[in-house]
């Protein structure tokens, strides 16, 4: 799906699905598990279990505000896999995939002209779709990439493996789907093992290349002018009408969100050389610094463990991806000067960046 924060819940919310106002975002729509679940009995599997997994009402399809906590997600996800026996099972669920299933939020992708505008205005909306993951697009002269931030997970496990396939999966279906052709990648990466060479085999038949494993990051790429492929459903009135719709949905999940999230997703948005001070991020949120700290301590957090775990998730990434420097990344996630990142990377990893990265 065309989409683009980790977010902690509160306790006594973990183990219930969301529906409504949304007070935990390590979540993701509820008819993507219908969807997978769908695709399970499909293959030969028995979908009762599979709904007791997710607290569905067997077979229904779940409401179009309800959101899946994602442990539950992934627990699908292992269920699943364990028991199918298909290799590479998350790109069949794409295959199956249809945009329109996610409703309001699928309508405004196929109404939009062409895929960048899909992207780009779905994305002002992925909380819909998802919260505590996101896409980001970046374009050069060379490519057109798009990489996956996953939720913050053990890829050791077989459910966040599938989901991050797919992630990868679905969002190349939805660009056939919306382009009406064979959109294929020209690269993609995958940053974890895979379980077998038939996994293999059958993404390369899914992809139309063969996925390189074990990659520094989850990632698409395509030619550069891939973003200008139009949609053959575009209707600009229908768009706009479905953007209406999704912004008033979407007015329901941020506000009532624990603060700590949004301190999360604004800290995110500040890893690209912004400023992530308690000052500026107080402001963006509405309030002053000491209404901020005191709303913190009231759901158990401090603003600096945040900012670590923020700045310790795009140092990764970005020493990750070879392409910046140690002291350019220091400036990105907002350390005044590269011996005080080094310093912090040290005392969070018990590495330096240099060790990190080679």
């Amino acid at each position: 799906m065309l989409i683009g924060p980790s977010i902690r819940g509160r306790q006594h919310a973990r183990n219930r699905l969301v529906s409504g106002p949304v007070t935990q975002a390590a979540t993701i729509l509820g008819h993507v598990a219908h969807l997978v679940i769908r695709a399970a009995e499909k293959a030969g599997l028995d979908p009762a279990p599979l709904y007791r997994v997710v607290g569905f009402e067997g077979g229904k399809a779940p409401p179009n505000d309800l959101h899946l906590p994602i442990e539950r997600y992934f627990e699908l996800w292992e269920r699943i896999v364990r028991d199918v026996g298909a290799p590479a099972f998350p790109a069949v669920v794409a295959s199956m995939s249809r945009i329109e299933d996610n409703e309001l939020f699928g309508f405004l992708a196929i109404s939009c002209e062409s895929l960048g505008e899909a992207f780009a205005r779905t994305a002002r909306y992925r909380v819909l779709y998802i919260q505590g993951a996101r896409w980001e697009l970046q374009q050069d002269h060379e490519a057109t990439r798009l990489i996956w931030y996953g939720w913050p997970s053990d890829r050791s496990r077989v459910g966040p493996r599938a989901a991050a396939e797919f992630a990868l999966a679905d969002m190349c279906a939805a660009a056939r789907q919306l382009s009406r052709t064979a959109t294929n990648p020209l690269e993609i990466h995958i940053a974890h093992a895979p379980i077998s060479d038939r996994d293999t085999a059958a993404f390369r038949d899914f992809f139309g290349v063969t996925p390189s494993f074990r990659a520094p990051l989850d990632e698409l790429v395509w030619p550069p002018g891939v973003l200008a492929t139009p949609i053959a459903s575009f209707n600009s009135r229908l768009r706009d009408y479905f953007e209406e719709q999704c912004r008033e949905l979407a007015a329901r999940f941020s506000p009532d969100a624990p603060v700590a999230g949004r301190v999360r997703n604004e800290l995110m948005a500040a890893m690209n050389g912004g400023d992530p001070s308690m000052e500026v991020v107080a402001t963006k949120l509405g309030m002053s610094g000491r209404s901020l700290h005191r709303r913190l301590s009231e759901e158990g957090c401090r603003y600096n463990d945040l900012l670590d775990e923020i700045r310790l998730e795009f140092a990764k990434r970005y020493l990750a991806r070879g392409t910046v420097t140690a002291s350019e990344v220091a400036y990105l996630i907002g350390f005044q000067s590269p011996t005080a990142f080094f310093r912090a990377f040290k005392r969070w990893t018990g590495e330096t960046p240099s060790t990190f990265r080679f």
